[in-house]
């Protein structure tokens, strides 16, 4: 119903007196109309009353229905992760028996292996080598345990992506991947993946997962822009070319620099030294790896050079042995007196070189 409009707009209460008493059946009906508007309008309101009471009651019960989901959701991980234990046991209790040596002929380095390839955690399933197939492949050392240090992130998150491809059948299971994981972290970085750990089993899908867990816990977002930062303040000052051009290139991959803007910058941290020994030896391209085979030559000549220069700087000491060391050698004074041809009393005190007798003949 379309809201209903006056018979006329007076603009004081006089006016409205006057039109009321010149028509009034037009403004009863018009008031008329005017009540059943907002009747309608009453009507409408309770039906989006309701309406809204409806939404939240739906919106509650599908809360519920989530919640009950999850809860499912995680009774089913559980289940799983139980069922996947079981199948190790009958998987390994299947297996064929291999023959293998008494105890009494293992070598203490073979039984050190043996107990470090079982440790005291929850059973980790290893398939028997069957007859006629090769042994389990050779253990390749333990990446260092990550307390969550930034920078030690990317060491740990590479070593264990070899870890897990060369001994790739050492941990068949998913769950084998992920425990090993979680058990070399330490310190904050396994306080961090502590929440996400039920019944000993991290939960994710695998150890990538776990990883990029870390990455955005402990990884460097601007990793590129810092290490451009550190690439333009590099300074060679005291060391070494060879030293200085190892972390050059090192910053310089990190930075993702382009080759083109290598070689000013190199020049830009090199020693005072080598800049100079370049006016007269300049290299015989502004290639990148040219340029830096040219310098790594010329620090090579200089130092070369200083170590000679080193050599030839003789001390005094060798140059002259018997008079610096008898300058060099303390004295001291007799308390023995000795008689003077020409004088008749006894002469004073007189020096004599350390650990030396005088000469009394006299």
């Amino acid at each position: 119903m379309d809201r209903p409009e006056p018979p006329a707009t007076p603009d004081s209460a006089e006016a409205l007196v006057a039109e009321v008493q010149r028509d009034p059946n037009a403004w009863l009906l018009y008031l008329r109309n005017n009540h059943q508007y907002l009747q309608s309008l009453e009507g409408s309101l309770s039906d989006v009353r309701t309406t809204e009471q409806e939404l939240q009651t739906s919106v509650i019960e599908r809360d519920g229905i989530i919640r009950y989901q999850k809860e499912q959701l995680a009774a089913d991980q559980k289940q799983i992760t139980q069922l996947e234990i079981e199948k190790s046991h009958l998987a390994a209790a299947a297996s064929p028996a291999v023959q293998t040596p008494r105890a009494s002929t293992l070598s203490p380095r073979a039984t050190t292996e043996a107990r470090a390839d079982n440790p005291a955690r929850p059973p980790t399933p290893i398939t028997a080598p069957h007859s006629g197939t090769a042994s389990l492949s050779e253990k390749i050392p333990d990446p260092k345990e990550f307390d969550g240090t930034q920078d030690d992130l990317r060491r740990f998150v590479q070593q264990i992506y070899g870890k897990m491809t060369a001994n790739a059948d050492r941990f068949p299971l998913a769950t084998n991947r992920m425990t090993y994981v979680a058990g070399r972290l330490t310190g904050r970085a396994y306080q961090l993946m502590l929440p996400k750990i039920r019944y000993g089993i991290p939960q994710f899908v695998d150890y990538p997962q776990m990883l990029e867990y870390l990455e955005q816990a402990f990884g460097d977002p601007d990793r590129t822009q810092n290490a451009q930062n550190k690439l333009f303040n590099l300074k060679q000052k005291n060391l070494d070319f060879s030293t200085y051009f190892a972390e050059f290139q090192r910053l310089a991959l990190e930075g993702e620099m382009s080759e083109s803007t290598l070689t000013p910058l190199l020049f830009q941290g090199i020693s005072r030294e080598l800049q100079d020994m370049l006016l007269h030896n300049p290299p015989p391209s502004q290639e990148f790896s040219v340029y830096a085979s040219h310098l790594q030559k010329l620090d090579n000549r200089y130092r070369q050079h200083q170590q000679q220069v080193s050599r030839n700087r003789t001390p005094i000491a060798r140059a002259f042995p018997s008079s610096y060391a008898a300058a060099a050698k303390p004295t001291v004074y007799s308390n023995v007196t000795a008689k003077q041809p020409n004088s008749p009393r006894s002469g004073p005190l007189s020096p004599a070189p350390m650990y030396e007798p005088m000469d009394l003949s006299s």
